[in-house]
């Protein structure tokens, strides 16, 4: 998996992960009903008539949406999103490479959403992070895989500034001389 190279120097990854798989389920259910509508287009309209236009259209069209699907799945299979030590990278595209990031630090608010399906069937959520008063490159996540996860080690790194600090140990008591003991009797010269 990528990401060691978006890293600075001494930046330790907490946790790698990649979008839902329901990211992809529009695209790919679009071009496999457009695969299977060319071919019943295909076998009523010209099972054995000359009508190379419609057949021509059709397959281009259904072409078209494999197409889209192809892209989309290599766009799902770059994209990661990883939480370091230090902030929260989203790291995606092909031809152009886009580097979002947001410092552990500027977090003031997080905003967890788990949709119905989400919660129900597929196990995904959306996380809204915001910053005190400043439009930063990363502010949505949107259809995380195992959010709960996510979002508890992404709450442990930001709430570590917020920790108060550890109480000092408390000093020794004095020791308490018992009522009979006065103590060494000094010597006069």
């Amino acid at each position: 998996m990528r990401g060691p190279k978006y890293l600075a120097e001494g930046e330790d990854p907490v946790l790698k992960v990649r979008r839902h798989w329901l990211v992809i389920a529009e695209p790919s259910a679009t071009a496999v009903g457009a695969v299977i509508l060319a071919l019943i287009i295909g076998m009523f309209v010209s099972p054995n008539a000359d009508s190379d236009p419609i057949d021509t259209l059709v397959s281009l069209v259904a072409l078209a949406f494999a197409i889209r699907f192809s892209w989309k799945f290599w766009l799902w299979r770059v994209d990661r999103i990883i939480v370091t030590d230090r902030r929260v990278i989203e790291a995606s595209g092909v031809l152009t490479k886009r580097v979002a990031s947001m410092p552990l630090g500027k977090i003031t608010d997080m905003t967890y959403v788990r949709p119905f399906l989400g919660r129900t069937l597929f196990s995904y959520g959306h996380l809204i992070l915001e910053s005190a008063g400043q439009t930063q490159a990363l502010d949505e996540i949107k259809f995380l895989r195992d959010p709960d996860s996510f979002y508890r080690a992404l709450i442990a790194r930001t709430t570590r500034r917020f920790a108060p600090p550890p109480e000092p140990e408390p000093p020794p008591e004095p020791r308490v001389r018992e009522l009979d003991d006065t103590g060494p009797i000094p010597r006069v010269r």
